[in-house]
């Protein structure tokens, strides 16, 4: 039996209905699509530091690398700067707050004993830039603070003299301490004048050194925090 075009219409609209809903009901249980990746986080930029200002002119540099080499390396590098390097650049003339910007830039930790003190003294080194060295062991976190060296004084067979006076300078900070001079034994008595400090922890108290007669003469006893 033949079906006209008439009667199939029917017939083929439901077939294609019923298709069209088998589709949507196996969409609609199908899992949903995995969410996209994460993106990767993007670096954030650096604020630009500027290099520190150089603290030798481009004469000052010259005469430098021809008296020492050596020295002039260590401060074109940024390297730490030796008590003798010190020394050359007092020998050159420059000026205190040009070597103590030197010594920052470096950032050196000295630990300056009694006779490394008289030394630099010796050597033409202003009061300003051995203030500055000595208090470098307490600006920077974990340094053991140790204003007074704890190395041997040797011993004297006659009494330090009296101290004579002494004014203490401006103080660089309000978490400064004065800590007084002191004498020291080097042959013969040294006077070694006193020096501002940032205690190493709040309320600490200095208790100051003093020299002690012992059986074979005057000893020195450091002083400490207490």
């Amino acid at each position: 039996m033949k079906l006209n075009q008439t009667a199939m219409a029917p017939l083929l609209t439901a077939v294609a209905l019923a298709v069209i809903a088998a589709g949507c009901a196996s969409n609609s249980s199908a899992p949903p699509p995995p969410p996209p990746p994460p993106m990767a986080a993007q670096p954030q930029p650096q604020p630009y530091v500027p290099p520190p200002k150089p603290a030798l002119s481009a004469d000052q540099m010259s005469r430098l690398c021809q008296e020492n080499p050596d020295t002039c390396h260590r401060v074109q590098a940024a390297q730490p700067l030796g008590v003798d390097d010190i020394k050359v650049l007092a020998k050159l003339g420059f000026g205190s707050e040009t070597i103590i910007t030197l010594i920052r830039n470096s950032q050196t930790v000295y630990h300056l004993s009694a006779t490394q003190i008289i030394d630099l003294k010796n050597a033409g080194v202003d009061n300003s830039v051995l203030d500055f060295m000595i208090t470098t062991q307490y600006a920077i976190a974990g340094s053991t603070p140790m204003p007074e060296s704890m190395t041997n004084y040797g011993s004297a067979q006659t009494p330090p003299p009296a101290p004579p006076p002494e004014t203490a300078p401006p103080s660089p900070g309000s978490d400064y301490v004065w800590i007084d001079g002191d004498w020291v034994w080097n042959g013969g008595w040294v006077w070694v004048g006193g020096h501002w400090v940032v205690p190493p922890y709040r309320g600490a108290v200095w208790l100051h050194g003093r020299w002690g007669r012992g059986w074979n003469g005057y000893h020195r006893e450091p002083g400490h925090w207490h």
